[in-house]
């Protein structure tokens, strides 16, 4: 699209600097054509209501502004308002909720609970995610977790699995303290007794394999946790 943009823009100045040219008339209206097959008139139209919601003045007046002239939450709120009316139907957001004011994160709020996308979303404000977020995914310890509601619930979720955790990762440390006595047990025997050298065989390589699997994980220290 950006380049039937380009080719509209350089055809419209070629016109005007000779309106009469018939060659310059003909590309300017297979640019308009060329603009209008790659969707230009929609985005001219969400540009347009987006221009309004966000400066209170139409998309003619403002196309040129440069963008470092808007402030922070304008600047902000202008790329939400393209991302959340466009046809995109999943947004990635880090950090929407930057640089807004207070009335600017109720209408973001608002907007995120009403909109049809699947939007996924880095915040940590924490009021932003209780009032918006139907399920949560946390990453920590090296690994993600999704919790599957909100982020009320999230905190008690949060210690439940860890106690899960806690409670696997006991049971994988008693098979193997079993495991080790199991094998030293046939070594011994096997020191004296050729028939349990096969046993004391087996032993080590049940011992291996389980070993090689790995531990479960334990629970990430608080200072692991981030997202």
């Amino acid at each position: 699209m950006s380049a039937a943009g380009e080719r509209l823009a350089a055809a419209e100045r070629a016109m005007l600097a000779a309106p009469h040219v018939e060659k310059a008339q003909l590309a300017y209206a297979n640019a308009l054509h060329a603009w209008g097959e790659a969707g230009g008139y929609d985005v001219e139209v969400l540009f347009d209501m987006v221009a309004t919601t966000v400066m209170d003045k139409p998309w003619d007046e403002v196309r040129d502004r440069l963008v470092g002239t808007l402030s922070g939450g304008q600047q902000k709120r202008f790329a939400l308002e393209l991302l959340l009316r466009g046809s995109d139907e999943v947004l990635l957001l880090d950090e929407p909720d930057n640089f807004l004011d207070v009335p600017a994160k109720r209408w973001l709020e608002e907007r995120l609970r009403e909109s049809p996308k699947s939007v996924l979303y880095v915040s940590h404000d924490r009021e932003l995610l209780a009032r918006t977020a139907d399920r949560v995914v946390a990453v920590e310890g090296g690994s993600a977790w999704t919790h599957p509601a909100g982020f009320e619930s999230w905190h008690e979720a949060r210690l439940a699995r860890h106690e899960k955790l806690e409670e696997r990762r006991r049971r994988w440390d008693e098979e193997h303290e079993k495991i080790r006595q199991l094998r030293l047990m046939y070594k011994q025997k096997a020191a004296y007794n050729a028939d349990m050298a096969s046993r004391y065989q087996a032993a080590q390589t049940r011992l291996r394999k389980f070993e090689e699997a790995g531990p479960p994980p334990l629970p990430p220290k608080e200072a692991e946790t981030s997202g």
